[in-house]
């Protein structure tokens, strides 16, 4: 099943609609071009990422990246902000236990966490 089309996404406290412009076997880009800027996400799965030596079990992983571009102009330069999430899981895993890990993953993604990030705290 596929994301909605458009895609919402807020952004600098505006919400913004990215349209569905290329789709492949795993993966989707969405897109809005503005006069000044643009803001393109990409969601990809990759169905066999790599063999785990130790368990030998498939591993999967789901990936999510948006990139904020602000065009340049006469007196600044280009501004390109990107942020992406990357979800790794074995093939066959409890699908439940999973969705419970990434999503407390995402939990932690708070305004205040990502401040502590960007200051260098771990």
């Amino acid at each position: 099943m596929a994301f909605s089309d458009p895609l919402a996404l807020t952004l600098d406290g505006v919400a913004k609609n990215l349209v569905r412009i290329d789709s492949g076997k795993y993966s989707s880009e969405y897109a809005l071009v503005e006069a000044t800027q643009e803001f393109r996400a990409f969601i990809r799965t990759q169905p066999k990422l790599r063999t785990d030596k130790v368990t030998g079990r498939a591993v999967v992983r789901h990936n999510i990246s948006v990139r904020w571009t602000v065009f340049a102009t006469p007196t600044t330069p280009e501004q390109i902000r990107q942020t992406s999430a990357s979800i790794d899981h074995y093939f066959g895993d409890d699908v439940t236990k999973f969705d419970d890990t990434a999503i407390a993953v995402g939990s932690l993604l708070t305004a205040a966490n990502v401040a502590k990030l960007n200051n260098g705290e771990s």
